[in-house]
């Protein structure tokens, strides 16, 4: 078979795809089938980055939030979901200190911010902030209807914001993934807003670099499926032809994520400093954010609950217009390469190790 050239890409949150990238055991695993692969990200040309949305790349795979899958497969785009994570994340709804907004029913009548990108295809940041306004004013039994929803229009594009993972340091960054939030941020300082949603580390930085206080966390929401959200479950999908044309590489790059996985469990402070990494933020930031728990929750799965979550997602973001057009979501699940992948790491762990294996020694 001629040799092949694998995209990949993945968002800046923790990821078993990530770290194995990152410890360079991804490349590993995959060239002795003679495979390369190259990163949409770091390609340098925005047509091809912005397949990380639309997954436009025939031969590419993507781990990282659901709503950019779902909006790709609701588009057209042949993806199969192959395995997905479920990371505990922090969604909280952030209030200015001394506003005296002391509970989510404090909310009704108040003014929340979403950002409106007026220059994408699928704006994942809206999707994610006016889901997490909906859970939390629920969990009061109050709805959309009580708030005020505030459009903040922003005229750059994801991709101008940091190429997906690139952060710039200093004010302009506000320690949002380069400027993902400036808008909100600056909203709430000045008063225009009286909330407003965000995410992960992200999160834990702004509430160490601007003082905001966390009035709900979504995250922490007794029903784990009322959590649903971008990033819970994240989605690893990989497109349909790669499958069927290169099953094997699709597993091995499965297989090598999995051990990614399992190695985090035993090297915690490793894993938060290559999270850190991907999300171009303070290590101590990933810490507060996901806590000592982190390594334990990276794994990649297709089981009942996650697949059940990915559903919710779907139906919320074809609710809410997100997404133009519904699809069958058990007709886009292919649990053939995973199963494979389990085959694979089996076999490598026989090969060269027990217990926790990497590809290092074992490949």
């Amino acid at each position: 078979m001629a040799e092949r050239q694998i995209w990949y890409t993945r968002c800046p949150v923790p990821t078993a795809l990530g770290l194995a990238v990152q410890r360079g055991t991804l490349h590993e695993a995959i060239a002795p089938l003679g495979r390369s692969l190259a990163s949409i990200q770091q390609s340098g040309d925005r047509a091809t980055q912005a397949s990380h949305f639309t997954h436009q790349l025939a031969s590419s795979i993507r781990h990282g939030g659901n709503t950019p899958a779902i909006f790709a497969r609701s588009e057209g785009a042949d993806t199969r979901i192959v395995a997905l994570s479920w990371t505990p994340t922090p969604h909280p709804i952030l209030v200015r200190p001394g506003s005296g907004i002391e509970t989510v029913r404090d909310l009704k009548r108040k003014r929340l911010a979403l950002s409106l990108r007026q220059n994408d295809v699928i704006d994942f940041w809206r999707a994610a902030a006016l889901r997490a306004y909906e859970a939390a004013l629920a969990s009061e039994g109050l709805t959309l209807d009580d708030v005020t929803l505030v459009d903040l229009p922003v005229a750059r594009s994801y991709l101008d914001d940091s190429r997906l993972i690139r952060k710039p340091r200093g004010p302009a960054g506000l320690a949002t993934g380069g400027g993902l939030q400036r808008e909100e941020v600056f909203a709430l300082i000045r008063g225009e807003v009286d909330a407003i949603y965000s995410q992960s580390s992200f999160a834990s930085e702004l509430a160490s670099f601007v003082g905001v206080e966390t009035l709900y966390d979504v995250g922490q929401h007794p029903d784990p499926l009322e959590r649903a959200n971008n990033a819970l479950p994240e989605a690893f999908t990989v497109s349909a032809s790669l499958i069927e044309e290169d099953f094997e590489a699709v597993a091995t790059i499965l297989a090598a994520s999995i051990l990614a996985a399992d190695w985090a469990r035993d090297h915690h402070r490793e894993a938060v400093r290559i999270v850190a990494s991907e999300q171009r933020v303070a290590e101590e930031a990933v810490e507060v954010a996901y806590g000592p728990t982190l390594t334990d929750h990276l794994d990649i799965a297709l089981s009942p609950f996650r697949v059940e979550a990915l559903g919710r997602r779907k139906d919320f973001l074809l609710r809410h217009g997100f997404i133009r057009a519904d699809f069958d979501l058990d007709g886009w699940i292919d649990p053939r390469p995973l199963a494979r992948a389990e085959e694979i790491v089996a076999a490598w762990k026989a090969a060269g190790t027990s217990g926790t294996a990497d590809i290092r020694s074992v490949a």
